[in-house]
């Protein structure tokens, strides 16, 4: 019966809810209205003596009709300034107001129970005595009313907040996304204004969504406003399995919405990929991205982030591969925008928070096994902090991220090599890591004077995963490190390097795990090590591998 309830509901056209509203709430007051009469006939029958003073019309009511005007004219007079004042700042919320039952059934019940005093009034003109009618308005609605008057002008100023109206919108999708499923799941063809109208009304809350997201100003609200839409991506990848394939064709809703107009070459493999939702939410998130970049407001920038992440963990546990390419080109999207404000600006906030929110992406793939894509991110995230090293030579404030990026890849090395992938694939990874100083760091001077490292971090966090792969009984690993760091030789001279690796173990051995400012990750040190103990069997390698070079260049 539910079934089959949701399906009528899905395939009727929708009803304007107001007049839904008023038949209800008019059938309603009939039923109570005859029920309040029969009652009173009952105990005309039951009990005469009772209600004798009823009959004879003791009642006064010509206070009514100006007690339920001045309820119904405070009720109404406070909804319309109150919502037209808030639809200065929050679009479409008229509309959203038309939309809610509560409030549609209330204000016309309240009309309604004022009509009824005067359907009464009109009544006794005529000479009748429609006591249970009177007594059903008098003793019934009008304090009822009363009483609600207040409580409901409570309900629209809080109903009218920014995060209420997500959560609205929010509601009515996630209802919507899990009744389509229920009926789509069923099979059989449907027809094609069935299938526009569905994704028009799917489309239509991430519109609006958008929109508030752009005219709220509060940092609260915009962070609800993100996570509803990525709590909303989220159950529709739960609920997708159900949805034929059919339902995945483009109607004219999809391909009109501004998301998509851009898009038309992309249309059919949109299609095929079944991923026009996830690419309108991935969009959203990425366009809100780079409005808080430029607003400055990082924080709120690196929540986009982190939903990011959170949609990442449904699409792993479905095994998606496409919707994780659509992922990753987001990420990197988000990596582009960030570089160039960076590079901009001088700021390297922003980029430090992405490439932690990057990091946890590639973690969770190295979690589900996905060697292929965890290659390909960490390709993609060595490549763009050799850009930032080269924009960092006109925007100084972009050198400590390379060192963020090499931290990041340093925990990813660790993570990988915890979970014993093989050993060639850990190699590979590890080649993209030394591989983050090729631009290359060492560079001579103009003046002929030798160069002096400007990535001793990068080198620093190198030696910090050597030390590592020691204490976890490695060499192999450690070994290449410090046949990458050695090429350093040709550019410092023999001396110097020596001297610059003895400063970086001075560095590592006292070390602490916590730094003494705070960022937004707290106050953990990137440069830490728990492996110190392990540095006499480093130096020892790197000495051989010092005296093997000398031995080669004396020959």
């Amino acid at each position: 019966m539910l079934k089959k309830y949701h399906r009528w509901l899905l395939m009727t056209p929708h009803l304007p809810r107001s007049p839904v509203a008023f038949g209800l709430s008019l059938a309603a007051l009939a039923l109570l209205d005859c029920g309040a009469n029969l009652v009173f006939t009952h105990l005309k029958q039951t009990t005469p003596n009772l209600i004798t003073g009823l009959i004879a019309g003791t009642f006064d009511t010509s206070f009514a009709p100006e007690v339920w005007l001045a309820v119904i004219g405070l009720t109404l007079g406070t909804l319309i300034i109150v919502i037209s004042i808030a639809a200065q700042n929050i679009p479409k919320i008229t509309e959203l107001y038309m939309q809610d039952w509560t409030s549609l059934i209330y204000v016309w019940c309240l009309l309604l129970g004022g009509a009824h005093i005067f359907y009464i009034k009109i009544l006794q003109t005529l000479g009748r005595q429609p006591v249970g009618s009177l007594l059903l308005n008098l003793y019934g609605l009008l304090p009822l009313a009363i009483l609600t008057a207040l409580p409901y002008i409570f309900y629209i100023l809080k109903s009218i907040q920014p995060e209420s109206v997500a959560q609205q919108i929010y509601r009515r999708q996630y209802h919507y996304m899990a009744q389509l499923g229920v009926v789509l799941k069923e099979g059989g063809g449907y027809p094609a204004q069935f299938l526009r109208r569905s994704q028009a009304y799917l489309l239509e809350g991430l519109n609006q969504l958008e929109d508030l997201l752009t005219y709220v100003a509060f940092r609260g609200a915009q962070a609800e406003i993100i996570g509803v839409v990525s709590e909303l991506l989220q159950h529709y990848i739960s609920c997708k399995p159900n949805y034929p394939a059919y339902f995945f064709r483009l109607s004219g809703a999809v391909m009109g919405d501004i998301a998509f107009k851009t898009m038309f070459d992309q249309f059919s493999q949109i299609e095929e990929n079944h991923t026009f939702y996830e690419q309108k939410c991935f969009r959203l998130l990425g366009n809100a991205y780079v409005r808080f970049l430029e607003e400055e407001q990082f924080p709120l920038a690196s929540l986009c982030g982190s939903e990011m992440c959170a949609i990442a963990h449904p699409i792993l546990s479905m095994g998606d591969d496409t919707l994780l390419e659509l992922i990753i080109i987001r990420f990197n999207t988000m990596m582009r925008f960030a570089i160039k404000h960076g590079s901009r600006h001088n700021e390297a906030r922003h980029l430090y928070n992405l490439a932690f929110h990057y990091r946890r992406f590639i973690e969770s793939l190295v979690h589900y096994q996905r060697p292929h894509l965890t290659q390909k991110c960490v390709n993609y995230l060595r490549t763009y902090g050799n850009e930032v090293y080269e924009l960092a030579q006109s925007s100084p404030a972009l050198y400590f991220i390379v060192d963020v990026f090499a931290a990041e890849l340093k925990k990813i090395l660790i993570l990988v090599n915890e979970q014993r992938w093989q050993e060639q694939l850990q190699l590979e990874l590890l080649e993209e890591m030394l591989r983050l100083d090729s631009p290359p760091e060492l560079r001579q001077l103009q003046n002929g004077d030798r160069g002096r490292s400007t990535g001793v971090g990068v080198r620093l966090l190198q030696m910090g995963l050597a030390l590592f792969y020691l204490a976890r009984q490695q060499p192999q690993f450690a070994q290449r490190i410090v046949e990458d760091m050695v090429e350093d030789v040709a550019v410092l001279g023999l001396s110097e390097f020596k001297r610059l690796f003895q400063q970086n173990c001075d560095r590592l051995r006292h070390a602490q795990p916590k730094f003494w400012e705070d960022t937004d990750r707290g106050n953990a040190n990137l440069y830490y090590s728990e492996d110190i103990e392990q540095l006499p069997v480093l130096q020892a390698l790197v000495e051989r591998a010092c005296d093997t070079l000398r031995i080669a260049q004396l020959s």
